[in-house]
């Protein structure tokens, strides 16, 4: 099962980022394999902002579709992401936001995910890494272009 955990810094405001991350609508318009994203569902109060959404991933003519839970806590500013339905067998996906000034912060990301296919995780296995640096590069991506 892939795991791997980055911790990076980011010229840009801890809320800025989380806001980002949180923007699940607009994930298929620049991550890749996303042909689709769209939020369910949102629950909040004071401490948690929960979102329920598909993510439809995809490479040419294959795709399938998985539902999340996203949970925002706002007090330890962090999201943790975990799979309802769909290919996905296991998704342990939590970002964790420390502002270091108005204006940067570090962001902690880990991931551990395995698809319900054995021979479909196998080959996913393969090409976690590569995979994995190429979304994280579209979100950085999308930061400086979002936010300057």
């Amino acid at each position: 099962m892939p795991i791997k955990t980055v911790v990076k810094q980011f010229n840009f405001s801890k809320n800025s980022l989380i806001n980002l991350v949180l923007d699940i609508d607009s994930y298929k318009f620049f991550l890749p394999w996303c042909k689709n994203s769209k939020i369910l569902k949102i629950k909040e109060n004071d401490l948690k902002k929960i979102i329920y959404a598909d993510l439809e991933i995809g490479y040419k003519n294959i795709s399938d579709i998985y539902t999340s839970q996203v949970v925002f806590d706002k007090k330890k500013s962090k999201i943790m992401v975990k799979s309802l339905s769909g290919p996905i067998n296991k998704l342990s996906n939590i970002w964790t936001f420390r502002e270091i000034t108005k204006k940067s912060c570090e962001v902690n990301f880990f991931i551990e995910i395995k698809l319900n296919n054995f021979l479909l995780n196998t080959i996913f296995s393969k090409f976690f890494d590569i995979g994995f640096d190429k979304i994280l590069s579209s979100f950085e991506k999308r930061a400086k272009k979002i936010l300057g």
